[in-house]
Order: C-alpha cells, then structure tokens, then sequence
C-alpha cells in the first residue's frame, strides 16, 4: 500500500506587544578564560554556575486573553529558512498583509497575530505549507508550551491498494490513527488528512491486515 503527500505551496514584523513570553531566556555571552594557579588557561564558562532568574507574581490574564488569534509557527530547518522573509511573504501568499502582525521569537520560531478569527481559521485549513523548500509548522498559541511546540504538521494523503471490499470510512481511519491522528476522510477521492510530527521520519508505504469473515487472516 502506498501513501503519498498532497503539499500545499507557501509563503512585517509588527509591535512588541504581541510578543509571546518567553519560558527561556539566552543570553549571548562571551566566553572567557581564567588562568589557574598552574599557568593552565580554564574555561571561564564551566566554572560559572547557571544563573536563575525568578519573575514575581503579576497578573497576566489580559495577556493571556490577547493570545487568541494567535499562530505559533516553526521552520522546519531553520539553518535554510530565513524568518524575516517567511514573515513579509506568508501574509501575502495569505493574502492578509493589513489585517496580521508577525513576530521572530528567534530559534526557528515565530508568531502572527491576526485581527480576526476567520482570517486564522481559513489559514490553518490551508496547511500544510513550506518555505524555502522546507516545511513549516504551524499552531495555535498555547499556555505552557513543550519546546518542541509547534511540530505537527496536517497532510492530505493518497492511499492507494486499498482492496475495494474494504474500502471504508473505518479502513482509512484505521490507517490514518497508525501513522497520525487523523482529521478527515474523503472516500470519494481515497485520501485522508492526517495530522503527523514534524520531526518524526514519514511514512510513505506500508501493510496493512484484514481480517475477512472466514476469521482468517489477508495480508496486502
């Protein structure tokens, strides 16, 4: 059975105040080197220990609530992607360049906040996109996120070689959840849109069993 990928093609930096806060902060410092008793040069880094920085308690519900229209986005590869590009040309390819503000969150990620709820709505029915030639990944804002958020990816998949006795709403759903979590399926067209992690290897073949009602057991 074979499964293949249905990509959708894709595509100024705005305000602070949608910044979306940051769990982590890194600092860019310079390494020194310390000269022990010995004359022996030490890296300066590895004697310091790791600083901690506590924030007090403040109110942030407001901020929270201004999050709602908000995509979290991630390149994919973000050696070859470059974000200040993706964030002048999406709104564009979008066609939303009036009515959403994007954000660099640095390492790879970044952020669009859209005045209305249908523009973003109508923006994740259209993933999956790339840029640059490498996937992106694309999510609703989230309180307490993983680092590794966002990373999934939603796919319309071509499944082919699916026996026609069996060809069934249950068959691609079943096949769908062993490589995803699938959304939708199109029996009208043999596909299913699959949402899959952007960081695991993809799935483009594979076998499936049927049980037929003799209880034995056909392999395809």
């Amino acid at each position: 059975m074979v499964m293949g990928e249905d990509y959708s093609a894709s595509g100024q930096q705005g305000n602070q105040r949608w910044r979306c806060g940051m769990q982590r902060i890194n600092h860019k410092i310079v390494k020194g080197q310390l000269v022990g008793k010995t004359g022996e040069l030490k890296n300066g880094e590895a004697n310091r220990k790791r600083l901690k920085i506590s924030v007090p308690h403040f109110d942030n519900s407001d901020l929270i609530k201004s999050y709602s229209r908000t995509l979290i986005g991630r390149c994919m590869n973000p050696d070859e992607q470059v974000v200040k590009s993706l964030l002048m040309m999406l709104p564009k390819i979008w066609m939303v360049e009036e009515r959403v503000t994007g954000i660099d969150l640095g390492m790879g990620k970044f952020q669009f906040h859209f005045d209305n709820e249908e523009d973003l709505v109508a923006v994740l029915e259209m993933q999956p996109y790339h840029f640059d030639y490498w996937m992106l990944s694309l999510a609703r804002w989230q309180q307490r996120m993983a680092r590794s958020f966002p990373s999934e990816i939603p796919f319309w998949i071509s499944v082919v070689g699916v026996p026609t006795e069996f060809w069934s709403a249950q068959t691609f759903q079943s096949i769908g959840d062993a490589i995803g979590e699938t959304t939708d399926v199109d029996l009208d067209h043999g596909k299913i849109r699959v949402v899959l992690d952007g960081f695991k290897e993809l799935c483009f073949e594979t076998t499936v069993d049927f049980t037929v009602a003799s209880s034995m057991t056909e392999r395809r």
